[in-house]
C-alpha cells in the first residue's frame, strides 16, 4: 500500500476462484474500493489488489441492492466462499441446460410426450422440479414458465428466484420499457379502405 500508516486489521485471505473478473469489477465499483487501473488488470491481479485493499479497510458501506453485504466481515466471507450464482460444475450445468431445452421443445410442440422422449407427465414433472432449483439460468426460467402452462400437470412448479437475480431482471425490464417510443397524436383522422 502507498500509505504505510494504515493498520492491517485482518488476517490474510484469498478470493475464491468461482468469482468472475466481471463480478470482481462489480464489487470494486459497488463498494468503491480504491483500486487503480482496475480495468487493465486480469482476474488474478484484481483478486490480489482486492485482498490488499479490503484488509486495510475499517468497514464498508452496507449494500442491499445487489450483494446484500453489510460489513467488512461479510464482504470477506462472500469473497472467500464460492460464488453463490455458480454452484454448478460445467458438467452439471450442461445437463441442466439439456433438460431445460428438452422441456422448452416439449412445451413449444404442443405438450406431446413421445416426440420429446417422455413416457408420461410424471417424467416431465420430475425434470421440471429438478431444474427449478437453478433459477439463475435463463433457459430454466423459460422452461418452467412454459411447463407451468401444461394442462396435464396438476401441480405448478414454483421457483425461488434469488434476490440478486430478481434485481437484475427488474433492471433489464426497466431498460427495455424505457426505450420503447410511444407517439400519440390527437385530432380527427379519416381512414379509407380500398
Amino acid at each position: 500500500m502507498a500509505n504505510q500508516n494504515l493498520q492491517d486489521t485482518t488476517k490474510f485471505f484469498t478470493v475464491h476462484m468461482s468469482h468472475s473478473r466481471k463480478e470482481l469489477l462489480d464489487i470494486i465499483r459497488v463498494f468503491k474500493l480504491p483500486i487503480t487501473n482496475k480495468n487493465d488488470k486480469n482476474k488474478k491481479q484484481l483478486q490480489d489488489a482486492m485482498v490488499e485493499v479490503v484488509r486495510y479497510l475499517d468497514n464498508v458501506e452496507p449494500e442491499d441492492e445487489y450483494f446484500f453485504i453489510n460489513s467488512k466481515e461479510e464482504l470477506i466471507e462472500y469473497l472467500i466462499k464460492q460464488n453463490p450464482a455458480k454452484t454448478l460444475t460445467i458438467k452439471e450445468k450442461t445437463e441442466v441446460m439439456l433438460i431445460a431445452k428438452k422441456l422448452i421443445a416439449y412445451s413449444r410442440n404442443g405438450y406431446f410426450l413421445i416426440p420429446q422422449g417422455y413416457m408420461d407427465a410424471i417424467d416431465v414433472y420430475k425434470d421440471a422440479v429438478y431444474i427449478s432449483k437453478f433459477p439463475e439460468i435463463p433457459s430454466v426460467r423459460k422452461a418452467i414458465e412454459l411447463v407451468n402452462n401444461d394442462q396435464k400437470l396438476r401441480d405448478k412448479i414454483e421457483m425461488v428466484i434469488p434476490r440478486r437475480v430478481k434485481k437484475q431482471l427488474e433492471k433489464r425490464k426497466a431498460v427495455k420499457q424505457k426505450h420503447i417510443p410511444l407517439y400519440v397524436k390527437h385530432g380527427e383522422f379519416i381512414l379509407t379502405f380500398d
